[in-house]
C-alpha cells in the first residue's frame, strides 16, 4: 500500500514539473510584463554556419522565458516572497516597508558605495561643457537637469539598508559642485522636490508622479526663462488608478493601482513621428500654438515631461538614443533650446559616452613641453556616424590630483586646427580622452589630400601645456571612405 502511495506521489510531482513544459503546445509564454527581451528559440547552426556550440544553453534561457503559466506561477512567488519573507524574486526591484518598491540599481547611490572618483566627476563635468559651448555656439541655450533616485527623496521606506550606509557623499552632489565650478548651466532638482512638503514620487513606480512633472518642467523653464503655462490654475484630478512599473514587473498578474494625478489643460501638440506612445526612442512633435523649437535628450523620466514640452515649444525632438548625437541633431532641427535629463543612478554616462559632434575649437598660446607622459590612440571612422572620424586614447602617467584636459592638433602647410577633447572613463582607466573630427571641416580646411597631417595630442595640468604625441598621419582613406 505504502509503495502504492509512493508511486502515485511521484507520478503527481512529475506531472506537476511536466506541466509548464507539455503545456507550452498551448499555453506559451509570448509577452511579459517585466523589463526584458523574451529569449528567442536558438537555431542550430552559429553565424558561421557551423554547429551551435551553445544550443542547449540557449534553449534553457527559451524554456525559462516561454514555460507556461509563467506569468501565473511569478506573481505566485512575488507574494510569497514579498509579504511572507519581505524580499523582491526579481533582481532588479526591492521590496521597502507600507508597500514601497524601489529600484535596485539605485542602491549604491543610497549606500554611498562605488562612488565616482573625483576624476570621473572632472570628466563629466568637463564633458557637459563642451556641450553647452557647441550648443551655444550655433546659438540655443543649454541646461542639464538631473531628477533625484526616488530612496534620495524617499528613503525613510527602505528595506533594512540604513545600518549599511558606507558614506554620505553622493554623486549627484559632486557633479553639481563641479558643473557649477565649469560654468554649466544646471537645474536643481533635488532642491525642488525637497522643498515640497507632499510625496511627489509612486509608491511603486520608479519615477514622479504626474505632479511632481509638474514642478520638474515648470523648475526646468523657470530656470531657462522660457514662457509657458505653470498649470497652476488647472485642474487637478486625483484617482487611485495608475500602475507603476515595479508593480507590474514583481506582480505581474495582481498589481494593485494607486494614487495619481491628471492635468486638464488645452492640448494643441501632435506627434510628427510615426509615435505609438512617449516610451518610443525618436519623437518629433510640433504645436502650432507653441514658440522656439526644443531637442531633449532624456531617458524615462522624460515619459511624464514630453507632453508638457510639446505643448510648449512649436517644435520638439525627444530622443533617448546614446550616445547623444547632438551635432546631427543640431543640424537637422536647428533648436534653440537643449536640455540634457538624465535620472541620478545613471550620471556616470557622461562620464563613459561622449556625444558624437564636432570638437570645440580652442587658441592655445602657451608655451608647450614635452614630458615622460605619452599615449595610445586608435583613429578610425565613427560607428556612431560615418560622417565624422573618430578618436580616442589613454594618457599614461597622469596622477589622480591632476585634473588634466586633453586637446588635439591637427596642422598642414600653415593651416592649424586645435580642439578640444572629451574625457573619458571607461571602467579600466579615467586618463582616456575621445573626440570626434567631421569630415567635411578636414576637407575644408586642408583639401583633397590629407596624406600627411601633423597630429599632437597636448595635454594641460598644473604644470602647463604638454606634447604627449606628435607625428604625422594619413587622414586620406578615412576621410574619403
Amino acid at each position: 500500500m505504502r509503495k502504492k502511495a509512493g508511486l502515485i506521489f511521484i507520478i503527481i510531482c512529475m506531472a506537476v514539473c511536466l506541466i509548464p513544459f507539455a503545456g507550452m503546445t498551448f499555453f506559451r509564454t509570448d509577452t511579459t510584463t517585466e523589463n526584458k527581451t523574451l529569449a528567442s528559440f536558438p537555431g542550430l547552426t552559429n553565424e558561421n554556419g557551423g554547429p551551435n556550440m551553445e544550443f542547449f544553453d540557449g534553449l534553457a534561457d527559451y524554456f525559462e522565458d516561454h514555460f507556461a503559466f509563467r506569468e501565473y506561477l511569478v506573481n505566485a512567488d512575488a507574494l510569497i516572497q514579498s509579504r511572507i519573507f519581505k524580499v523582491s524574486n526579481v533582481d532588479t526591484v526591492l521590496v521597502g516597508r507600507n508597500g514601497w518598491l524601489y529600484y535596485t540599481a539605485t542602491l549604491d547611490d543610497y549606500l554611498g558605495q562605488n562612488l565616482m572618483s573625483d576624476r570621473e566627476i572632472y570628466n563629466a563635468a568637463h564633458n557637459l561643457t563642451l556641450m553647452q559651448e557647441y550648443a551655444e555656439s550655433r546659438g540655443a541655450q543649454f541646461a542639464v537637469t538631473i531628477p533625484p533616485n526616488k530612496n534620495t527623496l524617499y528613503g525613510e521606506n527602505m528595506p533594512y539598508y540604513d545600518s549599511k550606509v558606507v558614506s554620505a557623499d553622493r554623486n549627484a552632489e559632486k557633479l553639481a559642485e563641479a558643473m557649477q565650478e565649469q560654468g554649466v548651466n544646471y537645474v536643481n532638482l533635488f532642491d525642488a522636490f525637497e522643498s515640497q512638503d507632499e510625496v511627489l514620487y509612486c509608491m511603486r513606480d520608479s519615477h514622479w508622479n504626474e505632479k511632481g512633472a509638474v514642478l520638474a518642467y515648470n523648475t526646468i523653464l523657470d530656470f531657462m526663462d522660457i514662457g509657458h503655462n505653470d498649470l497652476e490654475q488647472a485642474a487637478v484630478n486625483r484617482a487611485k488608478t495608475y500602475i507603476g512599473d515595479l508593480n507590474s514587473m514583481v506582480y505581474p498578474l495582481t498589481s494593485v493601482p494607486e494614487w495619481n494625478y491628471t492635468y486638464s489643460y488645452d492640448e494643441t501638440w501632435s506627434y510628427v513621428t510615426d509615435t505609438e506612445s512617449v516610451e518610443d526612442g525618436r519623437i518629433q512633435t510640433e504645436n502650432p500654438d507653441g514658440e522656439g523649437s526644443l531637442l531633449m535628450f532624456r531617458d524615462s523620466f522624460g515619459n511624464t515631461l514630453l507632453p508638457l514640452m510639446a505643448n510648449t515649444f512649436a517644435d520638439a525632438f525627444f530622443t533617448k538614443g546614446t550616445p547623444y548625437n547632438l551635432g546631427l541633431y543640431m543640424d537637422t532641427y536647428h533648436p534653440d533650446t537643449v536640455i540634457v535629463e538624465k535620472v541620478e543612478r545613471n550620471i556616470a554616462d557622461f562620464a563613459e559616452g561622449p556625444p558624437v559632434m564636432s570638437g570645440i575649437d580652442v587658441l592655445l598660446e602657451e608655451q608647450i613641453s614635452t614630458a615622460d607622459t605619452k599615449t595610445d590612440f586608435e583613429l578610425g571612422v565613427s560607428e556612431n556616424d560615418p560622417s565624422y572620424l573618430s578618436m580616442h586614447g589613454v594618457l599614461e602617467g597622469i596622477n589622480e590630483a591632476d585634473l588634466t584636459d586633453v586637446y588635439v592638433r591637427l596642422s598642414s602647410g600653415g593651416t592649424v586646427k586645435t580642439v578640444a577633447a572629451f574625457l573619458v572613463s571607461d571602467g579600466d582607466t579615467d586618463f582616456g580622452y575621445q573626440l570626434y573630427l567631421a569630415k567635411d571641416e578636414i576637407i575644408n580646411l586642408f583639401g583633397d589630400d590629407c596624406s600627411g597631417l601633423q597630429l599632437e595630442v597636448i595635454t594641460r595640468t598644473g604644470d602647463g601645456l604638454t606634447a604627449v604625441y606628435t607625428g604625422t598621419e594619413d587622414f586620406s582613406g578615412l576621410v574619403f571612405e
